[in-house]
């Protein structure tokens, strides 16, 4: 039984990581468009915008560390 799925072919839905999430504001709308125009990789797209929102999110935990004890 151990053999039973690995003749069996996956097949990959191809991954389209431009819609994968909504677009949350007009930085990474530009870096979309950015892309598209000069036909960038669009693995280095996804990972700069998956960096700003963990950026950003990071800076909005320390502002309301910083409020509290204030």
């Amino acid at each position: 039984m151990i053999f039973k799925n690995w003749f069996k072919k996956k097949e990959k839905e191809p991954q389209n990581l431009f819609h994968e999430k909504e677009i949350q504001d007009g930085i990474e709308e530009s870096l979309w468009e950015i892309k598209e125009e000069y036909d960038l990789p669009t693995e280095e797209v996804f990972n700069v915008v998956e960096s700003k929102r963990r950026n950003i999110e990071h800076m909005h935990k320390m502002i309301s560390k910083k409020e509290k004890y204030e």
